[in-house]
């Protein structure tokens, strides 16, 4: 077999694949065809069971075109064995086998050997049909692709399920007595059965990139599978994390959230888990843990990547039975929460480094959310500009306003810490202001761009390509002078020429400030934890003075 990618990576993108807002049609299509780059296949195909409990194939590679048809079903007799079973087939040399005599013997005369892979696609233990594939035999093992398989096959499962799911609730429900009052020219009341969604109003913009992700939100709400939060610091999770549970069926329960990074693990075992009295110094009674108290509800856990390796064992547990015990106590719980985790770190490379329990990574990572950055969603920036000065007016009884120029000032800036960056430029400016019209030089500017905070401008950002992910430094932008770090002259005397990357820069803050993470963030202007996230992006190892 060739080595290829049956790593995170590739199930990253078999995901991306399965999250657009295409149709089902297309994601499987997607799927079927991103497969080969990742896996040394000739054919393959998903097999899905239909409304009528019938196997269709819904995807198809290799085949010709003539030969894909929903009723084409190669190896139905492995495909019927895998969906009543419910477990994998493979066959190193499937000529050998009685069960490929009659669909595949003709397709696989004259190629030699053929192995034939085949899992079941499955939600809840519920089998919703098979993924298989086939390929030249190389006498290698095949239980790495069938673990690969086995968890793409999963994804894909989740995918069709969440499609019923969509299909079902856009279906109108009416009884006998709606039917009655239809038929009959009545008027028909309001439907009590199914409850009008919840208004989403915290979530504010009307661009491509933010309505993808508000549809495949409304998807998702509806299940109770785990979701997982992506995207750079300020983009949003909680908000979205918010939204998911007022869409779903939990929207009654209690929604608890949790920033895991704050916590060290024996704080954050009391915390999720809750503790006995007296089971640790301070603990004077008895207290419910955050699972507890998202019982039948809702639970985020924020920074999910920064938890130690050996909290993620623990957690790995309670994911896995849905029990857990209070710390220092005997007595087993049994907990019904819908997981959403939040993360702005590369949780493959973690995998990879060790860092991350795969395990873990697969339980959480069952339907990924990629949040935009609100460079994406330029579009977006008046409104979330314009809501966030009238919260400001609310809280300080100003009547402050924008002039046309200020919102056009705003969207040309690029905003390295996303929604939450732009609030804060927002009130910083709105604190300021000499008038009840913001207009442009009220903003925070140098040869009339704005530099406020931790800001770079579109035209002015670097293009080295070496930046925090988004988490970018407060600079001067006139390319004619030394760059600051938001000071007139650079803190203590430390400055830069305009070429130097963010690396160099990051550096020079931490041997100034010798090598103190809250020190180096005084330096640059940013906080303790966007100076850890931006040495961890950099790979820049932290030495010990």
């Amino acid at each position: 077999m060739d080595k290829r990618d049956l790593g995170t990576s590739g199930l990253y993108r078999i995901s991306k694949a399965l999250i657009t807002s295409a149709s089902l049609e297309i994601k499987l299509a997607n799927v079927m065809n991103t497969l080969p780059a990742l896996l040394p296949m000739r054919r393959g195909a998903i097999v899905a069971l239909n409304a009528d409990g019938e196997l269709e194939t819904a995807a198809t590679f290799g085949f010709e075109h003539a030969s894909s048809g929903a009723r084409y079903l190669p190896a139905k007799a492995a495909i019927d064995r895998i969906v009543a079973k419910g477990a994998p087939l493979a066959f190193p040399d499937a000529c050998k086998s009685d069960l490929f005599q009659d669909e595949l013997q003709s397709l696989l005369s004259g190629t030699g050997q053929v192995t034939f892979i085949g899992v079941p696609m499955k939600v809840n233990q519920e089998t919703l049909g098979t993924l298989w594939i086939d390929r030249a035999n190389d006498g290698g093992t095949l239980e790495k692709e069938v673990r690969f398989l086995s968890l793409v096959a999963n994804l894909v499962a989740q995918a069709i399920q969440l499609d019923r799911h969509q299909s079902r609730d856009d279906q109108p429900i009416m009884d006998e007595e709606g039917a009655r009052k239809k038929n009959s020219g009545d008027r028909e009341l309001p439907e009590p059965a199914r409850q009008r969604p919840a208004k989403i109003d915290w979530i504010v913009g009307e661009s491509p990139a933010l309505k993808e992700v508000v549809e495949i939100v409304e998807v998702v709400a509806r299940t109770n599978s785990a979701v997982l939060l992506r995207g750079e610091s300020g983009t949003g999770k909680e908000f979205f994390a918010r939204a998911i549970h007022e869409l779903s069926p939990r929207r009654k329960k209690p929604f608890v959230k949790l920033n895991c990074a704050a916590l060290s693990g024996s704080v954050l075992e009391s915390e999720l888990f809750g503790h006995e009295k007296g089971s640790f110094t301070g603990a004077i009674s008895q207290r419910a843990g955050r699972f507890e108290l998202a019982d039948g509800g809702t639970l985020l856990l924020d920074e999910i990547g920064e938890i130690s390796p050996a909290f993620q064992a623990k957690l790995l547990r309670v994911l896995q039975e849905g029990e857990l015990e209070r710390v220092g106590g005997t007595k087993t719980l049994k907990v019904d929460v819908r997981l959403i985790c939040a993360t702005n770190k590369n949780l493959e490379t973690a995998v990879a480094d060790g860092e991350f329990r795969a395990d873990l990574y697969y339980r959480i990572n069952v339907v990924p959310i990629f949040l935009p950055p609100l460079r994406e969603r330029k579009g977006d920036i008046p409104r979330l500009a314009r809501v966030f000065l009238e919260q400001f007016n609310k809280e300080n009884n100003r009547d402050l306003t924008f002039s046309p120029a200020a919102f056009d000032l705003l969207s040309k800036c690029y905003f390295p810490g996303n929604v939450r960056e732009l609030e804060n430029c927002v009130r910083r400016t709105a604190t300021l202001a000499r008038s009840r019209t913001i207009v442009p030089s009220d903003f925070s500017c140098q040869n009339g761009q704005c530099v406020s905070s931790m800001l770079w401008t579109g035209a002015n950002r670097p293009h080295d390509g070496h930046t925090f992910n988004g988490l970018a430094m407060s600079r001067s932008l006139s390319v004619e002078s030394p760059v600051s770090l938001g000071y007139s002259n650079g803190p203590d005397g430390l400055a830069a020429t305009p070429h130097i990357t963010d690396r160099e820069l990051l550096i020079s803050a931490m041997e100034k400030a010798g090598w103190v993470q809250a020190k180096a963030a005084r330096i640059l202007g940013l906080t303790p934890r966007q100076v850890g996230y931006a040495l961890r992006r950099h790979r820049i190892p932290v030495k010990k003075i």
